[in-house]
């Protein structure tokens, strides 16, 4: 019979593998905003049925989760959406997100994406859509505002290419979340 013959054991190694791309985890990041967060002072109305857009700027990658707009008198039903800068002249293009039809309230009205989507940095229009002109909100005689005649129902998939001009914003705001990172953690034994 043969003699056995045993070495010692092995150190443990850890190592991280290369593999796909990191996974990012929802949330895991700062909330961060996009649009006017603050109640400003000067009402509107009569913008029933009109599709109304105001330039914002996201100032880093972030996947949106929610919109919020200002109501002083609800009436009537209410969409939020975030279209991209990709119309004439940087106008209102592509739609990226929206919400869900909602009854609209007195108050700040939050309403999460159908489906969250992560946006680089850059400019996005921030649009509302009403369906009566009895909504009363609120504006500031400042900011690039772009709208067109629109018949209330899901926004549409691309803005107008020739909408009307406004000098005005709301209060109409994006929250977002900056992605995290996972990286996938592999430990051998020898």
């Amino acid at each position: 019979s043969q003699p056995s013959i045993k070495s010692q054991p092995s150190n443990e190694v850890s190592y991280t593998t290369p593999g796909p791309s990191p996974t990012p985890i929802p949330g895991a990041g700062p909330t961060i905003s996009m649009g006017e967060t603050s109640k400003l002072a000067s009402s509107d109305s009569g913008n029933g049925n009109l599709i109304v857009a105001q330039q914002a700027t996201l100032t880093e990658t972030a996947t949106v989760q929610s919109l919020s707009f200002y109501v002083t008198k609800a009436s009537g039903k209410l969409r939020l959406g975030i279209f991209d800068a990709t119309g004439p002249n940087g106008d209102p293009g592509t739609k990226k997100a929206e919400t869900a039809e909602i009854t609209p309230t007195v108050g700040w009205n939050k309403a999460n994406v159908i489906a969250p989507v992560s946006l680089p940095q850059g400019t996005y229009w921030l649009a509302y859509l009403a369906s009566d002109n009895n909504l009363e909100f609120v504006k500031n005689q400042s900011g690039q505002a772009r709208y067109y005649d629109y018949s209330y129902g899901p926004m549409p998939a691309t803005f107008s290419t020739s909408p009307e001009d406004e000098v005005v914003h709301w209060s109409l705001f994006a929250t977002l979340d900056t992605s995290g990172i996972q990286l996938p953690m592999l430990t051998v034994i020898n």
